[in-house]
């Protein structure tokens, strides 16, 4: 296919550029007849029509500004450039829109004013990335002010007069396009960038590609698609669409990252099409942004996206997510359920042909319901390298999802969290990632980019819900190491209406040691709601100290063994690898029971995790805090199961969802759990089963075959005088 798309380009792109017209970014002439024609019969358009108008009026009203830059994201300078590009593009777009010159002419003055600062300008005088811009003090900033500023200039290209084209062309987009492709001077760090594959090298060959269209310049269109050298073997957004989506659309850093990614992805794409429709852009590699899309909507829980590796809180509301589902259904209106997710959580759409048909048709009422579903969702170019897996509820009313992550490390962008697992419940996320630490564009925290938590705290292993082994971070912290393997999905059912089963497994995160992690989430007859049944098993040559924390977002209601209370003076958990920022809240040990319970709720709903526990085992309760002094943590809390001097040792946890709290009426039910003992009966090389026993006489049994995944071969166990049968790794029986 690629060879293909190469064949074409070379046979198209001359006798296409000896005839380019403008506009033909976000829309071609016809497109905008057509929007103009189709006025006041769809309101809901008609208001993004007015808002596009009502923002491009906003910006003639001010004066035009373009000062050096001072500061970072965030910063007033920072915001002042980023205004500007959308100022530029607001009134580009409502100069195809209206035909009034008053808007091509503040686009035309306000480039000519970049074009007299930029050549004067050096690197940004602030030192926050080993990539620096120019006009902001990272390179990736430039890259979307250009992708801004292009589809502004292909809109007013035709009211310019040739001085005004070659001057800016001169004095601003050649020198930004070559520098976010080369860099400048002796450092040429961008040319990296610019062919790695990576969100930021997307953003650059957007930004250089569609700056090549606009100026007919096809050496730039040739390296922005095919790379620096053009031969699509090292570089360009060719390799990129390739290389950075696995065969399931998922993007490697996240499903965070991902919607950051998409956006000039489809931007980008969308100029493809009208340029040279004969590339077939949007069926590339079996309609891969089609595909990324489709997964993006499937890794959020009520609009938000999972808060895999560096993540923040954004969702499908997220104006990257607009340009995406508006450009794709345009491409592909097969798809009706992303009129549903214009619906429910964006209400806006883009000032183009795409918006306009997706408003439209929402009016016809051609909507479907999104359906969520459980899945595997494979990582790697070839959807080799792990990935993450997914249940939801099947019954939408219940509205819960649980993720089990087992990918490769997520470029620059990835923690050290090999095997966590994230719950979510009643609209609330229950059992959390982190994240990141940032305070986005707040210059005065951190001038806006990741604060130094982000390295010793977010990233490190201790804060996700998975395994810690002697106080260390998967691969000690390592990315180099880390970015060399994966962990796997190596078994997987959910289409049983009982039962649904996630098993994944790594044996690189941790020198010698072998972990595997199975979450079963369980429907019965006898409890209110699914259960979650959690396995951590780990086989190691020599002893360890082993963690096991589940952080939780709610608030304490009771635990079923004697604690101490730090009362007077809390004193960090540890020194290092995240534990350092960790106040030591509660401590206690379980010698009255063998299975340790904790109670908490969120929301109008209880929680009760209960985990297999000797006399031996040591149970704390963390806060996240210390060593903070600029206050950029969260509050967050954990309960940490730890198990000292052991070798080979299986986690076998129930997370049960209970009861029901109301404020108003002040009352509550059903709050106590149901769970009286949770037990590893057998649990050998071969096999392992846990036994979680209920009130009332009801069990729960999850018997795991460790060393087949073959869903057809039979297993049987002998269990308490009872011979259990069952097909594929992971069999369940209820009583």
């Amino acid at each position: 296919m690629k060879k293909l798309i190469i064949c074409i380009f070379l046979v198209t792109t001359s006798c296409y550029f000896a005839s380019a017209q403008h506009p033909s970014f976000l829309f071609t002439q016809d497109e905008v007849n057509e929007i103009r024609a189709e006025k006041g019969k769809v309101p809901a358009f008609d208001r993004t029509i007015s808002e596009t108008l009502g923002a491009a009026d906003a910006a003639l009203k001010s004066p035009i500004s373009v000062p050096v830059p001072i500061d970072g994201g965030g910063g007033v300078v920072h915001e002042q450039h980023k205004s500007n590009y959308y100022a530029m593009f607001h009134c580009g777009i409502a100069y195809q829109l209206t035909g009034d010159k008053k808007y091509a002419i503040y686009v035309a003055d306000m480039l000519e004013a970049y074009a007299k600062l930029y050549p004067t300008l050096g690197f940004h005088p602030l030192h926050l990335s080993p990539v620096p811009g120019r006009l902001f003090w990272q390179t990736l900033n430039e890259s979307v002010w250009l992708v801004h500023a292009s589809i502004a200039y292909d809109c007013i290209y035709n009211a310019l007069s040739s001085k005004q084209r070659t001057n800016i062309e001169k004095n601003l987009f050649i020198p930004m396009a070559d520098f976010i492709m080369n860099g400048m001077g002796d450092n040429h760090i961008n040319n990296e960038t610019f062919n790695k594959m990576h969100n930021h090298a997307t953003w650059a060959t957007a930004a250089v590609g569609m700056i090549g269209f606009a100026m007919d310049r096809l050496d730039y269109v040739n390296k922005a698609l095919y790379g620096s050298d053009e031969t699509g073997k090292q570089g360009g957004f060719i390799r990129q669409m390739d290389y950075l989506f696995s065969p399931d659309g998922y993007f490697t850093e996240g499903a965070y990252y991902q919607r950051y990614a998409i956006w000039p992805f489809v931007i980008f794409a969308q100029c493809i099409e009208h340029k040279m429709p004969e590339l077939k852009i949007f069926k590339y590699r079996n309609n891969i942004l089609k595909k990324a899309l489709a997964t993006l909507i499937q890794l959020s829980y009520q609009g938000e996206f999972f808060h895999i590796n560096d993540a923040l809180e954004k969702g499908l509301s997220a104006q990257e997510l607009v340009y995406a589902v508006d450009i794709l259904y345009n491409a592909d209106p097969s798809d009706k359920s992303l009129l549903s997710v214009a619906k429910e959580y964006q209400q806006s759409y883009l000032p183009t042909i795409g918006g306009f048909r997706v408003a439209r048709d929402i009016e016809r009422e051609e909507a479907n319901p999104i359906i969520y579903r459980s899945g595997i969702f494979h990582d790697g170019r070839k959807g080799e390298q792990g990935g993450i897996g997914v249940i939801r509820s099947r019954d939408s009313k219940l509205n819960s999802a649980l993720t089990l992550k087992a990918t490769s490390h997520g470029l620059s962008h990835g923690h050290f969290d090999k095997l966590t697992i994230a719950y979510y419940d009643n609209g609330n996320e229950i059992l959390p990632d982190y994240g990141a630490s940032r305070f986005l564009n707040i210059e005065a925290k951190d001038e806006g980019h990741y604060t130094l938590e982000n390295q010793s705290f977010a990233k490190q292993t201790i804060a996700h819900n998975t395994l810690v082994v002697d106080e260390n971070s998967n691969f000690d912290g390592d990315i180099k190491q880390s970015s060399l393997y994966h962990s796997d999905i190596v078994y997987s059912d959910f289409m049983k209406n009982d039962f649904q089963v996630i098993v994944a497994r790594d044996t690189n995160a941790y020198h010698g040691i072998e972990m595997k992690r199975t979450m079963a989430y369980v429907t019965t007859s006898f409890l209110q709601y699914p259960l979650i049944l959690d396995v951590l098993q780990t086989n190691a040559e020599n002893a360890h100290q082993y963690d096991y924390p589940l952080w939780y977002n709610g608030h304490f209601v009771s635990l079923n063994f004697p604690y101490t209370k730090a009362i007077n003076e809390l004193r960090p958990f540890g020194s290092q690898n995240g534990y350092q920022h960790l106040w030591l809240e509660a401590w206690g040990q379980n010698s009255n029971s063998n299975t340790s319970s904790f109670t908490f709720f969120k929301g109008n709903r209880f929680y009760t995790i209960s985990t297999a526990t000797t006399p031996q085992t040591e149970l704390k309760m963390l806060r996240l805090g210390a060593n903070d002094p600029k206050y950029n943590l969260k509050n967050a809390t954990a309960i940490l199961v730890r198990e000292k001097n052991k070798k080979n040792h299986t986690f076998a946890t129930s997370i049960e969802t209970h009861g029901n709290y109301d404020v108003v009426r002040e009352t509550s039910d059903n709050l106590a759990s149901s769970c009286e003992e949770v037990k590893v009966v057998i649990d050998t090389i071969s096999y392992t089963a846990v036994k979680a026993t209920y009130k009332g006489g009801h069990s729960v049994l999850l018997c795991l075959c460790n060393i087949d995944n073959n869903k057809e071969k039979t297993h049987s166990l002998s269990i308490e005088g009872i011979n259990y049968t069952w097909n594929g790794r992971c069999g369940i029986f209820m009583k």
